[in-house]
C-alpha cells in the first residue's frame, strides 16, 4: 500500500512579496493541531516535499515537529511553488517503491487539482491548512493512477 498526504499551506499574512508571506498566529495554531492529529492517527511518512515559499516551509516545519519527523527527509522543491500539478505528479512517480508514504506541501490551485485528480467527486478547493490522506492499493508509486484508492481522511483544524 502507498499513502499520499496532500497539504495546503496554513493561513498567512498578506504581503507584497508572495514568496515571503508568513503564517498568521491562527495558521500556526491550526497547523500545530494538524500535526498533533496526524501523530494521533499514527501517520508514518517517509519523505516530505515542500514548496520553497516561506508559508509552505513553515507549515512543513510545524508538522514535522509534531510528528518528530527527521527533517533531513524534507526536500524544498522550487517547482511546487511556481509549477503546475504535473510537477507534483513527477515527484510522486519518482519515489522509491521501498518507501510507502509521501507528503506534499504546496499551494492552490495545484494541490486542489491534484486532489481532484485522485478524488474526482471532490469538487471544492482545498482550504488553507487542509490535509488529504489517500491510501492506494499498490506497491508501486507509478501504479497509483489506476490503483484502487481510499480517502482515509480529509481534515482542516479549526
Amino acid at each position: 500500500m502507498k499513502t499520499l498526504y496532500i497539504v495546503r499551506h496554513a493561513k498567512t499574512k498578506d504581503n507584497l512579496d508572495d514568496r515571503a508571506r508568513e503564517l498568521l498566529p491562527l495558521g500556526i495554531e491550526r497547523t500545530q493541531k494538524l500535526g498533533k492529529y496526524l501523530a494521533e492517527q499514527h501517520c508514518q511518512i517517509n519523505h516530505i516535499y515542500t514548496s520553497t515559499a516561506l508559508r509552505a516551509k513553515q507549515t512543513t516545519e510545524i508538522i514535522a515537529d509534531q510528528l518528530q519527523f527527521n527533517k533531513t527527509k524534507i526536500t524544498d522543491v522550487e517547482s511546487l511553488y511556481v509549477g503546475s500539478s504535473d510537477d507534483y505528479i513527477d515527484i510522486i512517480i519518482s519515489q522509491d517503491n521501498k518507501d510507502d508514504s509521501l507528503m506534499l506541501v504546496g499551494h492552490n490551485p495545484q494541490v486542489t487539482i491534484l486532489a481532484q485528480f485522485f478524488i474526482p467527486d471532490f469538487s471544492h478547493y482545498m482550504q488553507t491548512g487542509a490535509c488529504f490522506c489517500i491510501d492506494f492499493q499498490t506497491d508501486k508509486w507509478e501504479s497509483i493512477f489506476t490503483a484502487k484508492r481510499v480517502v482515509r481522511f480529509y481534515v482542516r483544524m479549526s
